[in-house]
């Protein structure tokens, strides 16, 4: 189970470049590829304006399905969805579904949440907040400066350790439409010995369709024959400014401030 990290922070706190770290961890993009455990892998937010996507607006849901195997082999199948959108601006809105299973007693219990991010690289700040906590976080980032790397980028350095990448050889594998985009395909796949006489190596695959236009990834999927596969896609896609109302924190919630160190 992978839960949410908390941070008690009061309003308009001034923290420490290492500490905010922490902070920060908590506001990574939500979604579902991130809540599953296993083999997928992690983003890092990039904060600095000039990195933002201009006038590539869409709308989507996203689709996240997996099927893990057991130690005894027993397979375990899951579904999660959400939503996600951009602006013109490049202002990204997500809304991804967190689940996992504890134990109520004797029996075994599905719990979910909803998780929201804006990640606004005009105001320079990442707002965050989930349906279980009735709390609200926004980070705000300060200007990147010419005498070194932004606080920003100083903390995907810090964060970058936990970022799994695949390794291997990469290969391109091909146009296609998907969803309604024109979309380009790498497959990265390495081999692990077996380490039994006779037995057949282990061949881990890693495909990525990316569309150029929208310029993001429009299906990512992972095959690992020793702990299972997952599916990671975009669906109904639409292209044009997005309706972002469903994408504000209710008026109830507490909102803290935390303003990243000049």
């Amino acid at each position: 189970m992978v839960l949410p990290m908390k941070c008690n922070i009061t309003n308009s706190v001034q923290l420490p470049i290492l500490a905010v770290v922490v902070a920060v961890l908590g506001a990574l993009p939500s979604v579902a590829i991130l809540v599953q455990g296993g083999d997928t892998p992690a983003r890092i937010p990039g904060i600095s304006p000039e990195d933002r996507v201009l006038n590539a607006p869409y709308s989507a849901k996203r689709r996240f399905t997996s099927a893990q195997k057991s130690a005894d082999g027993t397979i375990n199948r899951s579904e999660s969805g959400g939503s996600e959108a951009r602006d013109s601006l490049g202002r990204t809105f997500s809304a991804a579904e967190r689940k996992w299973t504890y134990l109520r007693g004797k029996k075994s219990v599905l719990g979910s949440e909803m998780l929201y991010r804006i990640h606004d690289p005009v105001a320079k700040t990442d707002t965050k907040w989930d349906t279980t906590a009735k709390q609200v976080k926004v980070i705000h980032w300060p200007e990147r400066t010419p005498e070194g790397d932004a606080p920003e980028t100083q903390c995907q350095a810090a964060c970058a350790e936990f970022t799994m990448k695949p390794s291997g050889s990469d290969e391109k594998i091909g146009v296609k439409i998907i969803a309604g985009v024109v979309a380009e395909g790498t497959r990265n796949s390495y081999t692990i010995p077996s380490g039994e006489p006779d037995a057949q190596p282990i061949v881990v695959v890693h495909e990525r369709w990316y569309c150029p236009e929208l310029k993001i990834a429009i299906l990512e999927t992972n095959d690992d024959p020793r702990s299972g596969s997952w599916r990671n896609e975009l669906v109904d896609i639409v292209r044009g400014e997005p309706d972002v109302a469903q994408y504000h924190p209710p008026a109830n919630y507490v909102v803290h401030e935390v303003q990243f160190p000049q």
